[in-house]
């Protein structure tokens, strides 16, 4: 069952999640490569997309701090349908935020939603990262 499309689309949402956190890494406007023009982001305590103030393109390319290292962990694919599947993980990451400052690390809850359109280009639909807690408090 390995060559079945429900294998190939785990795998291949998988290095998409990777390439996108690699982008991340790089710089907020390199994650464009893997969006659709009306991809929203949830991160840094905001909402963002091509309506929002300010936009998901002015925040990633004037605001968005890069993270300088993650790890990926837990990672879990859903499928969607056919053409369309989303990530669930959890993240470790650090970012500097300051120069004159050592980068502030994170434990990040993390979701993603893709879809493959007609030319089978798969692209990123939704972007959510919230603080992941070690521990449940009840």
């Amino acid at each position: 069952m390995s060559g079945s499309i429900k294998t190939r689309l785990i795998k291949d949402v998988k290095q998409l999640e990777i390439h996108m956190w690699r982008a991340l890494r790089d710089s907020g406007p390199a994650v464009f490569e893997y969006t659709t023009d009306d991809c929203t982001f949830a991160i840094d305590g905001m909402v963002l997309d091509q309506d929002s103030e300010p936009t998901l393109k002015e925040y990633m390319e004037k605001t968005y701090k890069p993270f300088v290292k993650y790890e990926m962990h837990d990672i879990r694919i859903i499928e969607i349908g056919m053409m369309a599947a989303s990530a669930v993980y959890k993240v470790t990451a650090s970012r500097l935020i300051s120069d004159d400052q050592p980068p502030e690390k994170y434990t990040l809850l993390c979701a993603s939603s893709w879809a493959q359109g007609a030319d089978a280009e798969w692209k990123l639909k939704m972007h959510v990262e919230g603080e992941a807690f070690e521990t449940r408090e009840d």
